[in-house]
């Protein structure tokens, strides 16, 4: 466990005002049929000895298992598809206008959802 911060803050594990740290974890899951290691952020309470995650650390460590996977079987990783449309300076809409794809692939591909392989290889 890496403490990358520390805030003084009510606890959401013990319901106290102390300091609470934010750490990183190095996590290992089962996600489709394949065990994946990926870097995981949560709040640690050090009066319970727990972690909790935050709803936006679990929409982050949602995505860095979705990232490690893709990366693991060879698709694009969300940032690198954000980097794709920064380079050609376009919009999620755009690229998606572009490519002739619905509307909310782009945003979906870079948030929460993995790409097939075909839609992968057109990016």
């Amino acid at each position: 466990m890496e403490i990358i911060k520390k805030a003084k803050k009510e606890c959401l594990l013990c319901m106290e005002e102390h300091e609470v740290e934010t750490a990183k974890i190095q996590e290992v899951e089962l996600f489709r049929n394949r065990e994946v290691t990926y870097t995981a952020t949560y709040e640690y309470c050090s009066n319970t000895d727990e972690l909790i995650e935050t709803e936006e650390m679990f929409k982050s460590n949602d995505l860095a298992l979705k990232d490690s996977y893709r990366a693991e079987v060879g698709l694009l990783t969300s940032n690198e598809i954000k980097a794709i449309r920064e380079k050609y300076r376009v919009s999620q809409k755009g690229l998606t206008r572009v490519l002739g794809w619905d509307e909310a692939t782009i945003s979906c591909y870079e948030t929460f959802q993995i790409q097939d392989r075909i839609h992968d290889n057109l990016l």
